[in-house]
């Protein structure tokens, strides 16, 4: 019997040609110096086309030099109760030390004497100055010459004056009954009337009508006492 399909030609074994393999080496190639880029940070990680944005590092902000702050004089418990008077300024005018010994401002009782303590609250403070007892509306004078240096209204104090003189010497008056008499750089002379005795201050040792009188030299509170004659 005849066969009747013809017998199939033997399979030839596939060889890939030339071409094949040198494009698959360029591509091998390729794709080893696309990975030594990334790996060195010449590309970004392919990872990262898909991240979104990376985030922004803020700069590094150097140190701004301060200068440093000056603790508050009158804050705490056994705290000084008058404020150290400031420097003058360019505007007062150069003065001598007087020859005349200082007065005191006007007669009276000596209510709280200089770093006597008492009690705001739960504060323990050292009094500053001394107050002296005194009828609303008693004048009070200059104690030496000099140049009135500051006018305000002390929210602790109530209306407050104070009269620079020579060797750096500064005299305070506080409490009084309204506004001074005189204005920042008026020259004023021994026993000048510069305002009046009140009640204004709000936080004091002693309460009522009095004269708060304090003595600084140099920015140092001194004791009246020991600076100005017995009365």
């Amino acid at each position: 019997m005849k066969n009747i399909f013809a017998p199939l030609a033997p399979l030839k074994k596939i060889r890939p040609s030339r071409k094949v393999l040198l494009v698959g080496g360029y591509v091998l190639v390729i794709a080893l110096l696309l990975s030594a880029a990334v790996w060195r940070g010449y590309l970004p990680h392919p990872r990262s086309l898909f991240a979104g944005k990376e985030p922004e590092v803020p700069p590094v902000q150097q140190p701004v030099e301060t200068e440093p702050l000056t603790p508050p004089a009158l804050e705490g418990e056994g705290a000084l109760e008058g404020e150290v008077p400031a420097a003058g300024d360019e505007t007062t005018p150069a003065l001598t030390l007087p020859a005349v010994p200082m007065a005191w401002p006007l007669e009276g009782t000596m209510l709280a004497e200089h770093h006597e303590v008492y009690r705001i609250g739960n504060t323990l403070r050292a009094h500053v100055g001394v107050d002296i007892r005194a009828e609303a509306n008693t004048e009070v004078k200059a104690a030496w010459p000099g140049a009135v240096d500051r006018v305000t209204e002390d929210p602790r104090l109530g209306w407050l004056l104070e009269i620079r003189h020579g060797g750096d010497y500064i005299t305070q008056y506080a409490n009084l009954l309204e506004e001074p008499y005189v204005e920042v750089g008026d020259e004023v002379k021994q026993g000048q009337a510069v305002g009046k005795v009140g009640g204004s201050a709000a936080l004091d040792a002693v309460e009522g009508t009095h004269l708060h009188f304090a003595i600084y030299r140099e920015g140092e509170a001194l004791d009246p006492v020991q600076v100005i004659s017995p009365r």
